[in-house]
């Protein structure tokens, strides 16, 4: 039997289907013969597969030298055909994959490979795949399937009325041009998603013993965006723990897991990232668990706020009344402020030490903040004309561009996905009765979700008005504990789940599980701004992340803190409306989110600084139109003396109110 060179490169599944391959009977002037392990046509595959998966897994070996089998049930043959000219043409094909007929070369079979080795993928669902043979990569688009033809003035949360098209047996069904970012999330259920805010563990900065500011807490996480996430393989011995998918080879174990690059927040080095296990990521709406929360961050402001005020005063005692002149005095202050606050260093260089870093850590938290309070759609559906899942009335305003269709949302720094079941700002006593199932025993203390089926963008219907408005459409549920009647909607076993939809398993809080509340022939309208956020159901898991104490393990302790009722909301288990995005700020995209966040605030820093700094060498006070080039003497939107606030009010957004 063919051997692999490295216990990674071990296939942990197939999705072989020997009903695949090629009819071996010999034609008159065509014909397939098998080709196995030790011709050069396998052991081109063997080599070139090998070598691809060792950059993908990241594996420290010479690619070169590596070489991985086909997986178990994968053929290579030899398609044989006689031409007029007497010779005899022959093509290679990899024959096996349960729903591809045939692999050409080994580019085409890559992406494949990728996804056999992604166990977070489901095998049973190749739309998760991103090779060209993928239902996932190549659809016309529309909209799903499943929406609605619903009534225009239909009401939030109020009734179940609009008919969902059901997929007959027999009926193909007709999906949107899937975005692959989107298939691959979240049909992957991985906890964080390319581009979210989230927060990272770093080594515990704890603040001075006597600091002069009350309310400090231990530095113990840090704000930044995930640049990008990588799987990766490691190999272990026997007896060792894994908490990661995983596929033994003889006495070693392979497993397989999430690599996060996270852009640390804070005026860091352009490129510079952090790489952390998942575990040791956290949301961004976990924050009100870390530094004391809200107010634990507005602490950190007015400490910022004074170190900067004696970190300017010692600059300025240095060269006041030193003799230099205006112009040098000058150009000190624009020095100061790149080479002492502001300078682009990594991430891993900077100090340890509160004082030093909480200027920095206040620039973060006020980014963070910033960025959590703005929102923007993604991925436009273009939906075609004659579209028979859509009705006449929304037809017309697709058309004439009054109202548009999405695949995504950025909202409260977190990425949403069509597809996606999303927590919501409301208790379950507060869900209409007539259209909706009763609540389950303990329901009501626990969160309301919607599966989402659908986003759309349209004009406010109201006179004198130049807004838009955002709807989301889907199936309302609730927590409900396992075994309740009901609870089957969203289990990967039942057969009759919705064949339009990307995903269909939905993991739960231990002892729980989902209940759909609405009729399953219909479905409901919320405001974009009655969502919450994700849901993280293993956040409380003490396997996946290592800050709070799980309930179900509470003897594991060390280094992790009780979780407080912010957690429990995020995982589902108390209401959404305990923890949730505060989005009201609209912007194109991420990138435009994230520039004007960091732009704003860093130019609001300077402002303030230029002017503490000029007092400080005696120079005079700049009119309002020239700090720092700003034409209304404002950062952000903020005023205060001379067009600048205090640092705190720079940090808050506001003259003392904390907007964090």
């Amino acid at each position: 039997m063919s051997k692999s060179s490295h216990p990674a490169l071990v296939w942990p599944r197939t999705d072989s289907d020997p009903s695949k391959y090629p009819d071996t009977t010999r034609g008159s002037d065509s014909w397939y013969e098998e080709e196995g392990a030790g011709t050069a046509k396998y052991e081109l595959y063997a080599s070139q597969v090998a070598k691809h998966l060792v950059h993908h897994l990241g594996l420290s070996v010479d690619a070169s030298k590596q070489r991985i089998p086909l997986p178990d049930g994968y053929k290579i043959f030899a398609h044989k055909k006689a031409q007029s000219s007497g010779e005899i043409r022959t093509d290679h094909y990899v024959y096996g994959a349960r729903d591809v007929a045939k692999f050409r070369s080994v580019p085409e079979f890559l992406d494949h490979a990728e996804w056999l080795f992604d166990t977070s993928r489901p095998l049973d669902d190749h739309t998760t795949c991103t090779c060209k043979y993928s239902k996932g990569t190549n659809r016309r688009q529309s909209m799903p399937s499943s929406a609605t033809k619903r009534p225009s003035g239909s009401s939030p949360l109020k009734e179940g009325s609009a008919k969902k098209k059901k997929v007959e047996p027999g009926e193909e069904a007709v999906f949107p041009a899937v975005v692959p970012e989107r298939a691959e999330e979240l049909r992957s259920h991985r906890r964080f998603r390319r581009g979210e805010l989230i927060w990272f563990k770093i080594n515990t900065i704890d603040p001075p013993s006597h600091a002069p500011t009350a309310g400090l807490k231990p530095v113990t996480h840090w704000p930044g965006l995930i640049s990008k996430i990588l799987l990766k393989t490691k190999v272990l011995n026997s007896g060792d723990v894994a908490s990661a998918s995983a596929s033994s080879a003889s006495n070693q174990t392979v497993i397989h897991y999430y690599e996060y690059h996270i852009r640390p927040l804070g005026m860091f080095s352009a490129q510079d990232e952090i790489i952390k296990d998942g575990r040791d990521v956290l949301p961004w709406q976990a924050g009100s668990a870390l530094m004391g929360g809200e107010p634990g961050w507005n602490s950190i402001g007015l400490h910022a706020e004074k170190v900067l005020k004696e970190g300017v005063k010692k600059e300025g005692a240095k060269h006041k009344g030193s003799g230099q002149s205006q112009e040098e005095l000058e150009s000190l202050v624009n020095k100061g402020w790149k080479g002492n606050w502001a300078k682009r260093i990594r991430f891993l260089e900077m100090s340890d030490k509160y004082e030093e870093i909480v200027f920095r850590l206040s620039v973060a938290l006020k980014i963070g903040s910033d960025i959590a309070e703005a929102w923007a759609q993604t991925d436009k559906i273009d939906v075609l004309p004659n579209d028979q899942d859509i009705s006449a009335e929304d037809m017309k305003a697709i058309l004439s561009q009054k109202k548009n269709l999405y695949q995504g949302l950025w909202w409260g720094g977190e990425r949403i996905w069509l597809d996606d079941l999303v927590r919501l700002k409301k208790t379950r006593s507060e869900l209409p009765t007539n259209a909706l199932l009763p609540p389950s025993e303990g329901a009501t203390e626990r969160g309301v979700f919607l599966k989402i089926r659908s986003v759309s963008y349209s004009p406010l219907n109201k006179p004198n008005t130049t807004g838009w408005r955002c709807v989301v459409y889907g199936d309302v549920f609730e927590l409900a504990k396992e075994g309740t009647p009901g609870t089957e909607s969203l289990k990967e076993a039942n057969g009759d789940t919705d064949d339009t939809s990307l995903v269909h398993h939905y993991p739960a809080p231990k002892g729980y599980d989902y209940r759909q509340l609405n009729e399953k022939e219909s479905e409901v309208t919320v405001d974009i701004i009655d969502v919450a956020g994700r849901i993280y159901p293993d956040l409380l898991d003490a396997s996946t992340q290592n800050w709070f104490i799980d309930p179900s393990n509470p003897s594991n302790k060390e280094g992790r803190v009780e979780p407080g009722e912010g957690a429990y909301a995020l995982s589902g288990l108390k209401s959404g409306t305990t923890v949730a995005s505060k989005s009201t700020i609209w912007d194109e995209d991420l990138y435009s989110i994230v520039q004007r966040t960091t732009k704003a605030t860093e130019s609001g820093m300077k402002e303030w600084y230029t002017k503490l700094s000029r007092a400080a060498l005696g120079l005079p006070k700049l009119p309002t139109s020239q700090v720092d080039g700003n034409p209304t003497g404002t950062a952000n939107g903020h005023k205060g003396q001379n067009g600048a606030g205090t640092l705190n009010e720079v940090l808050n957004g506001s003259n003392g109110e904390s907007k964090s």
